[in-house]
């Protein structure tokens, strides 16, 4: 199983460094940013080859109201920029050999709806479908994610989620499940797993703090386990964040890199001491 990390985690360090300091913590594996407009494809590919790093997923980036990428929004402007800014990344993905795409089905950090939440649902429902078409085009994947409460509204539990892609109705779109969000919105990480069964494709991994592993109360062994049990061959990807205010700004302060190197580290060992 590939073992990677985000490349946000690093925030705006540039991308040769910030691949450089996932490779030296010994994974090999990255999840890129949803960027596409930044980076070029060439350049990416030769970043990854040069780090022997396999790129297992792409995350759109859809803080509201910072970008007009939010799928449920009641503005149709909105929404078309939100579809507009999938097919892009999807495109991108494509072109550089990524397999697998993350769209929230609303913007992160909006916490409430801004019209009727039926409404708002089935916009962004059809949002998804018209990525998927293009998504399935391609042979690249999208996964939806649910993100805490704190964070999202629409989409916030792996049971709303699997009613949402059975909604969407697109075999190209499945699920991503984040074990810090999940901390905190199920009622055991477990069932989660076994419920979303071979419809999980993407696993993000965080201690209960959103630290390396280790440093808060997730039972690791279980979700291993129940990852087992439903035959998961998708990548785990570290998320991890140093502590301090504003979760959406990975790095606080001058000592931030480095505790995310920690982090990686002792986290890509007790995942491959699990065997």
């Amino acid at each position: 199983m590939i073992l990677g990390a985000c490349a946000w985690i690093y925030g705006e360090a540039p991308l040769a460094e910030t691949l450089a300091r996932i490779a030296g913590a010994g994974c090999d594996g990255i999840e890129l940013l949803g960027e596409p407009d930044l980076v070029g494809v060439a350049d990416v590919r030769a970043l990854l080859a040069r780090h022997d790093l396999t790129p297992v997923a792409l995350t759109a980036s859809c803080k509201s109201p910072e970008t007009r990428r939010d799928l449920a929004h009641p503005d149709p402007t909105i929404r078309d920029d939100a579809i507009a800014y999938l097919v892009r990344c999807v495109r991108f993905a494509a072109d550089v050999g990524i397999p697998l795409d993350q769209m929230l089905p609303s913007g992160e950090s909006r916490l409430m709806p801004l019209a009727c939440r039926d409404d708002e649902w089935r916009w962004s429902i059809e949002g998804m479908r018209t990525g998927a078409r293009e998504a399935e085009r391609l042979g690249v994947r999208l996964a939806v994610e649910p993100v805490n409460r704190y964070e999202a509204f629409l989409v916030t539990s792996s049971e709303t989620a699997l009613a949402y892609l059975d909604a969407v109705g697109s075999p190209w779109v499945g699920l991503t499940l984040d074990l810090f969000h999940a901390n905190i919105e199920e009622r055991a990480i477990s069932d989660a797993i076994r419920a979303a069964g071979s419809r999980l494709w993407h696993v993000h991994v965080a201690d209960t703090n959103r630290e390396g592993l280790g440093r808060g109360h997730l039972d690791l062994d279980a979700c291993v386990a129940a990852l087992r049990s439903v035959a998961y061959t998708g990548a785990l990807v570290l998320e991890v964040v140093p502590p301090g205010p504003d979760p959406f700004r990975p790095i606080k302060d001058g000592r931030s890199s480095m505790m995310i190197d920690g982090y990686l580290r002792d986290s890509v060992a007790r995942l491959r001491g699990l065997g």
